[in-house]
């Protein structure tokens, strides 16, 4: 009964109840801080997704929520236990909140209340002038934003090529004229999103630099450097995705601009090289900026500085092998108009259609191999030693591979000495049929069943080529001892006259050679067809259809008079 009144006593205790009464506020304003935090973090996930557009970003902010829910949970849960233990502590030593409250209270004097008015005063007009920002800035924003997409409309219509005044019916819209139409909405769209995001991040930074001055008011310095590592890593983020919607709006006018101005010009033709580098262009922007972005972001935290440098090493490296491929492409371009590649009217020149390729891979690997020199030089990296480890694994392959050294070199005397080119009909080995290709290192002929023989050029060693200056159409006729020597002579010039007439590729009359080979029962009789190199295996096709033409002819009037 003794321990149940000594509970009762300390239960009715005054100081106690006043005790626990604080400990319950500040476990509700843990609480509420919690709780709104929480929403903060999570809801500032979707909405960094949402202005940016960076919808990569979605997995790893749904793995950042759950992250987020734990550390929020256990976080709370370690605050409240401490509150717990420090009420605990703080009423066992007999310390009374209602007198402390009151001991501050009295230490109160005008002069804190005349200072705490001067900070809430300070606070207001902050908040009022911050208010009044945002206004300020959706209005200019509003503003800026008509007067870009208007001036952006007259642009796309000035670079839009020019069309006929006829009116243009609905059935007769097709992919082709709602692709344009497409692409321009697209381009509105991503103007919208970029005045967005750029709204979005001027009203962030008024909120933030309101919130710099209010931690400067209330002498708060760890407020001010989570409010200026805010803003820092925010305007990073916001620039980076400002610049490539930028990127991607600038190159879509770049183009249209030069399909409009160049049109019909001599440049036309390295034009579209270089617009066909636009997408890989864009791509290649987006990633050295991402990648900047992170870096600089990273930075942001000390003690890892260098990894800025980084950053800055990979868009160096991204800006030298774009700039490769450009040069490639107009390189190409390039030695495709000295050879005479474009010109429609121009006979077709199998030397150009041989060394222009190989010309073309030589110069795409040279220049590859260029650029990776120089992306080891903004790297700082010493190229020295890669470049005599080069040569000396050059040279081990070379011993290694002879036969590879052996193609090389049969290749190079093949085209030097113009042995055979792109579109000749060689035979070499068991394979015969038409030139394909040409390269330093192998032959490809694909015969007239379609098959391809890929011949290593080491491998080259008879070839007899039926396409250098002209080549015989041989026909063999076979025929009875019995017949007609004499007519059949006719018959067979007669043929190779029909044939001169009819054909281009023929370049002289046939020549009836007589009884090559004589038995007795056949007798086979021999016709020579010069003909255009080439050409041989078309035109003994066709003399020998009007040879059968002949034939029935001399052989109808018999069987009418018989």
């Amino acid at each position: 009964m003794e321990l149940f009144a000594a509970i009762i006593d300390f239960l009715d205790e005054d100081r106690l109840l006043a005790n626990l009464i604080g400990v319950h506020v500040i476990l509700g304003i843990i609480l509420v801080l919690s709780i709104v935090i929480r929403k903060i973090l999570l809801r500032g996930g979707d909405s960094l997704v949402r202005w940016t557009g960076m919808h990569w970003l979605d997995q790893v902010g749904q793995e950042a929520n759950r992250r987020v829910r734990a550390l929020m949970f256990w976080t709370t849960l370690l605050t409240l236990s401490i509150s717990v233990a420090s009420g605990v502590v703080y009423h066992a030593a007999g310390r009374d909140i209602r007198a402390d409250l009151g001991a501050w209270h009295q230490h109160l004097t005008g002069a804190h209340l005349i200072a705490l008015g001067f900070v809430l005063g300070k606070l207001t007009l902050l908040l009022v002038a911050v208010h009044i920002a945002f206004g300020l800035v959706r209005r200019g924003m509003h503003f800026v934003e008509t007067y870009t997409l208007h001036l952006l409309q007259v642009t796309s219509a000035a670079a839009a090529p020019e069309t006929s005044g006829s009116k243009v019916e609905p059935s007769q819209v097709g992919p082709a004229s709602a692709a344009p139409v497409d692409d321009e909405r697209s381009q509105q769209e991503t103007a919208q999103r970029w005045f967005f995001l750029l709204e979005r991040f001027a009203l962030a930074s008024v909120l933030l630099g309101g919130l710099y001055m209010a931690s400067r008011i209330l002498e708060w310095p760890v407020l001010d450097t989570v409010v200026v590592f805010l803003w820092r890593f925010l305007t990073i983020v916001m620039v980076a995705r400002l610049a490539t919607l930028a990127c991607k709006t600038v190159l879509h006018l770049t183009t249209r601009l030069g399909d409009r101005h160049l049109d019909g010009i001599h440049a036309r033709r390295y034009w579209e090289r270089v617009t066909r580098l636009f997408p890989f262009g864009r791509k290649c922007f987006e990633a050295a900026v991402y990648v900047y972005a992170a870096t600089k972001c990273v930075a942001l935290f000390r003690h890892i500085d260098m990894v800025e440098n980084y950053g800055g090493y990979f868009v160096k490296c991204v800006g030298v092998f774009f700039i490769t491929r450009m040069l490639i492409e107009l390189l190409q371009t390039l030695i495709s108009e000295a050879f005479g590649v474009f010109e429609e009217d121009r006979p077709i020149d199998q030397k150009s259609l041989t060394l222009a390729p190989l010309l073309q891979s030589i110069v795409q690997y040279v220049l590859y191999f260029a650029s990776a020199i120089v992306m080891l030089e903004v790297c700082n990296i010493p190229t020295e030693p890669f470049l005599a480890a080069a040569g000396i694994v050059g040279l081990a392959a070379g011993l290694g591979a002879q036969s590879m050294v052996t193609d090389l070199v049969s290749g190079f005397f093949i085209l030097f000495e113009n042995q055979y080119l792109v579109g000749d009909v060689v035979q070499i080995g068991d394979a015969h049929g038409r030139v394909e290709a040409v390269s330093i290192r192998t032959t490809q002929i694909r015969d007239e069943n379609g098959k391809l023989f890929i011949i290593p050029n080491g491998q080259v060693k008879n070839v007899v080529n039926y396409s250098k200056g002209y080549i015989n159409a041989v026909v063999d006729f076979q025929a009875p001892t019995s017949a007609n020597l004499e007519h059949l002579t006719a018959d067979m010039a007669e043929a190779g006259r029909r044939l001169r007439r009819q054909r281009r590729e023929v370049l002289a009359e046939t020549v009836v050679k007589g009884p090559v080979d004589l038995t007795p029962g056949n007798m086979v009789i021999r016709a020579l067809t010069k003909v255009q190199p080439g050409t041989h295996q078309a035109m003994q096709i066709e003399y020998r259809r009007l040879l059968k033409q002949v034939l029935d002819e001399r052989q109808t009037p018999a069987k009418a008079a018989a």
